[in-house]
């Protein structure tokens, strides 16, 4: 039996074996998703907006700066993009109904689980970003006259 099924079950016997509660628990938790998702891209605007307004002073301070600051911005996209359509793409859950209520556990967390995958990769894409980005910012910095 795979883990998906064992946690399916799981939830069934917690939610006393209603079928409108425990999907009612895997809806909570990919309402958790989303909403780190929209973090993530909340962050992802800040980051592109300020590169709006210095991202040129930046890539001026240096070939360094201007390739770590490129990187980042690339990188911090991509995380948007993978956020975005792995994520908030839409897939109801209640299209995942059935006549069996461990089916349709089975059905939804394993799309809870993709969802978290792909936040997961676009998490690691946005720190590897910002950290370039940070770095831009710091030969900027390093670079600037007393």
């Amino acid at each position: 039996m795979a883990p998906v099924d064992d946690e399916a079950r799981r939830i069934f016997r917690l939610a006393g074996e209603d079928p409108l509660r425990a999907y009612e628990i895997v809806e909570r938790q990919l309402a958790v998703l989303v909403l780190r998702t929209q973090v993530l891209l909340s962050l992802s605007g800040i980051v592109i907006t300020v590169t709006g307004f210095s991202g040129r002073t930046i890539a001026q301070s240096g070939d360094v700066a201007r390739m770590f600051i490129a990187s980042g911005i690339v990188m911090v996209l991509l995380a948007a993009g993978v956020a975005i359509r792995g994520v908030l793409r839409l897939r109801w859950l209640t299209q995942e109904l059935t006549e069996d209520p461990i089916a349709t556990l089975t059905r939804a967390l394993a799309l809870r689980d993709q969802k978290s995958r792909a936040l997961a990769i676009a998490l690691v894409l946005f720190v590897m970003g910002f950290s370039l980005y940070v770095v831009a910012i710091a030969q900027l910095l390093w670079n600037a006259r007393p």
